[in-house]
C-alpha cells in the first residue's frame, strides 16, 4: 500500500482522530474533542495518509528533543489494520532526526510485539518510576 507520513497538523482529520480515540481506543475512551485538539496542539504529531490523502493512522510524541520522548495515541484506523502500517509509522517516528533522545516511553496493553521490534522493553527498574493519575481527566 502506498502511503506518506506528515507532521503537518493542518492535514490532520481531527474529528476522525477524536472519534477513534473517544469511541474505539481502550486508552482514551471518553476523551473530549476539546482535549484531543489541545493534545494535538501541544505535541509533535504524525499523520499517515494514502495516495488520495485519506488518513490511515495517527500518533503523537511529547518530547524535549534531547533526553525524553513519550510515544502516545498511536493507532491505525480499523479498515487499514493488518497491513504493516503501524510498524511503518513507529519506524518513521523513532528515526526522526529531532527524536534522537536517550529515553523513550510508551504504554500499551496489547502491542508489545510491535514495539519490541524497535528496542522497547519492560522497565528494568520499575520501582524507580512513579505516576499520578487523575480519573476526572481522560
Amino acid at each position: 500500500m502506498e502511503y506518506s507520513i506528515s507532521t503537518g497538523k493542518s492535514k490532520l482529520n481531527v474529528e476522525a482522530i477524536h472519534d477513534y480515540l473517544c469511541h474505539k481506543s481502550y486508552w482514551a475512551r471518553g476523551r473530549s474533542l476539546e482535549r484531543v485538539k489541545k493534545s494535538i496542539e501541544n505535541s509533535m504529531c504524525f499523520g499517515m495518509y494514502d495516495s488520495k490523502n485519506n488518513m490511515l493512522g495517527f500518533a503523537r510524541v511529547v518530547t524535549d528533543k534531547v533526553v525524553f520522548a513519550y510515544l502516545m495515541d498511536l493507532f491505525i484506523f480499523e479498515e487499514y489494520q493488518g497491513k504493516g502500517l503501524g510498524t511503518k509509522l513507529v519506524k518513521h517516528i523513532i528515526e526522526q532526526p529531532d527524536l534522537q533522545v536517550k529515553l523513550w516511553l510508551l504504554a500499551t496493553a496489547n502491542a508489545h510485539g510491535l514495539y519490541k521490534k524497535f528496542g522497547f522493553s519492560n522497565l528494568d527498574t520499575p520501582e524507580r518510576y512513579m505516576f499520578k493519575r487523575d480519573e476526572k481527566y481522560c
